[in-house]
């Protein structure tokens, strides 16, 4: 990449005492780039976000924020930076516009955005804060985060009680930042979130980075559940002896077949049957993570 990324962390490690946060995470996101951030809780994902955001001190090694080191500039950081945390806290006394008048007022040249924002998320600045709806209260926290246009967003779980309609929107404002060079670090647990809005995803495990890979291999690794019921005896064999093919099992009246990659082959051969219904369910964020880890190992040796 010829210019200088937006984020870049070198070794950066944090114990809490004896108790890992995370360890030599070695990663580098870009400009114009919407990078996932995906493990397990425990996994280290909420201390690798509270460094970036430079609110607390690496044990070892660093992070670079548009150039800045996340804690030795720590100010200087947060004029760069939009953030949502998992956890939405905002001050409950206040009127949702009261709220975002007292943030503008710690920002230069602050809330290019809000207007705007405000539009498009439908929220009602004229209530109070402790009045809101979890959705509502998250709204706020994206405009927050947004409305000062900054270079960098680092969200975690930023679409946690959106209904369907605003996530769509949500998803769009991404968009746009990403199109005007900006760079979005996102934690979530919901997989199609993730494939939708990332352009690569990080994998993370127990404080270690364990790969980073584009959103099309995340999608070629991924595990699926396919649950075909058939009208007559089915050689089930034939099936579990297909590369794609991980699992087979007969639950009630169907078989769930629990596959990875190209689908092709096993379409081909459950057509050789009478086939009364099928359906694909998409695996938990835990799924997932078991099988990536599995997968992963085998592929590194």
């Amino acid at each position: 990449m010829a210019e200088t990324p937006n984020i870049i962390c070198r070794e950066l490690t944090k114990f809490y005492g004896a108790t890992r946060g995370i360890e030599n995470l070695d990663l580098t996101v870009g400009r114009g780039e919407i990078f996932g951030f995906l493990g397990p809780n425990g996994a280290g994902k909420t201390t690798t976000i509270r460094m970036l955001m430079g609110l607390i001190r690496p044990t070892a090694g660093s992070a670079m924020v548009v150039g800045l080191d996340t804690w030795k500039q720590s100010v200087e950081i947060k004029r760069h930076v939009g953030a949502t945390q998992g956890d939405v806290r905002l001050y409950e006394h206040m009127r949702v516009q009261e709220l975002l008048d007292y943030i503008d007022g710690f920002r230069s040249g602050a809330g290019s955005l809000r207007a705007e924002l405000v539009e498009r998320l439908d929220l009602a600045v004229g209530k109070k804060v402790k009045a809101l709806s979890r959705g509502n209260r998250q709204k706020v926290a994206i405009v927050v985060a947004m409305m000062h246009d900054p270079e960098i967003l680092i969200l975690d779980e930023p679409t946690l009680g959106l209904d369907p309609l605003m996530q769509q929107v949500f998803y769009a404002i991404l968009g746009e930042f990403k199109q005007r060079g900006k760079t979005v670090f996102l934690s979530s647990h919901i997989l199609s979130e993730v494939e939708r809005v990332c352009d690569r995803v990080g994998i993370v495990k127990e404080g270690n980075l364990m790969d980073v890979r584009s959103i099309e291999e995340l999608r070629q690794n991924k595990i699926r559940h396919m649950d075909v019921s058939f009208s007559g005896e089915v050689d089930i064999s034939r099936l579990k002896a297909l590369p794609q093919v991980l699992d087979v099992k007969r639950l009630d009246s169907y078989l769930r077949i629990t596959l990875r990659g190209d689908i092709d082959a096993i379409i081909k051969e459950i057509a050789r049957y009478q086939v009364v219904d099928l359906t694909f369910t998409q695996p938990s964020l835990e799924d997932f993570f078991m099988s990536f880890y599995h997968h992963g190992t085998d592929d590194d040796g």
